[in-house]
């Protein structure tokens, strides 16, 4: 089968390759890939940034797809059926984390497109307990999405601490930050999309998803803007999606004393952080990580109700032999979410 496979470490050292079909045990069912969704993580793999990868590995863990073979041991799914799935492929199931339903951080997990073998490629194993099944409304480049959804899902319910009079800032309008900005609209708070002037399409389109004001980071007065807004006190929770250090530093003088501060895309270099502030000021801080399967369940019932809107975000969708094509884009930060295709 063709996969998209990072072969040894080193930026850019990925190609298509001819790979064999995986075969499964019995307690695994094989996936036919109809979409793999491109994520910052894949970025990273491909640059070689700070991302921890084993190669040779097929990239790729937003996945939706139907089935193709169910094991022995498999029940309640069959051949035919339309899934998404969790990432981890191992976790040890003895640990601290494991026991207290913190899987993702398992010292010992692999995830699928970084330990084991992923999505970008005609099919990919994995253990049955993480499949899901999602709303028949939901197309397959659209239901690859669930998986960053779910991340977003758990910064928000899981760290967020929010209620719906609060005032929230939310920094970096990418997929994952228009996805956080619509679950925090859930809770029914004041929302505060901050971007780049670059930013200006998807400024306009954290409009068109519920935020109730949008501002530019270059503008001088930014932080006297933001305090004025927000009571003229400063938010009560900053939401951080970019992981660029800038957006960091900046979201530290957005909020108000005793505010929250939830740091969701992960920072590609150090980001210093003043403890003085967030003494003085009684900041809390949380960071959050992948995902939990508590999450995965309250994703699918948001999605089956119709509360998130997919279908805008996704931009382009492409065969897997013109993966540069769409990796390329999500490099220079065109549109919003793209999508490999590997059975188009």
């Amino acid at each position: 089968m063709k996969a998209l496979v990072k072969y040894e470490l080193g930026a850019l050292n990925v190609k298509v390759m001819e790979v064999e079909k995986p075969k499964i045990s019995p307690d695994e069912v094989l996936i036919k890939v109809m979409g793999a969704g491109i994520c910052g993580t894949d970025l990273h793999i491909l640059t070689d940034n700070s991302y921890p990868v084993k190669p040779p590995v097929i990239l790729g863990h937003e996945v939706s797809g139907v089935i193709e073979e169910v094991g022995e041991n498999v029940k309640g799914w069959k051949k035919g059926d339309k899934v998404v799935s969790e990432t981890y492929y191992y976790t040890c199931g003895n640990c601290y984390f494991c026991k207290t339903g913190s899987i993702n951080l398992c010292e010992e997990k692999l995830s699928i497109g970084s330990g084991v073998n992923g999505a970008m490629a005609e099919f990919v194993k994995v253990p049955a307990k993480n499949l899901h099944s999602f709303p028949e409304s939901l197309s397959f480049e659209e239901a690859c999405m669930t998986e960053p959804l779910v991340c977003c899902v758990q910064a928000v319910f899981q760290h967020g601490r929010l209620s719906p009079e609060d005032y929230v800032v939310l920094t970096g309008p990418g997929t994952i930050g228009l996805l956080t900005l619509q679950v925090i609209k859930l809770f029914g708070c004041k929302t505060v999309v901050l971007g780049t002037r670059k930013d200006e399409e998807r400024l306009q389109k954290a409009l068109e998803l519920g935020a109730d004001k949008v501002m530019y980071v270059e503008d001088e007065d930014i932080a006297a803007q933001v305090k004025s807004y927000c009571r003229g006190i400063g938010a009560d929770a900053v939401f951080e999606c970019s992981g660029a250090v800038p957006a960091i530093r900046l979201a530290m003088d957005l909020m108000r004393k005793g505010a929250h501060y939830t740091q969701v895309g992960i920072p590609s270099k150090d980001a210093p952080i003043d403890m003085g502030k967030v003494v003085l000021r009684e900041y809390t801080i949380a960071g959050t990580y992948a995902t939990r399967p508590i999450w995965w369940d309250k994703t699918i019932e948001l999605l089956n109700d119709g509360k998130i809107d997919l279908k805008s975000l996704m931009s382009t969708a492409y065969p897997l032999d013109m993966w540069e094509k769409g990796f390329d884009e999500a490099v220079r930060g065109e549109g919003f979410k793209h999508i490999i295709v590997p059975n188009s």
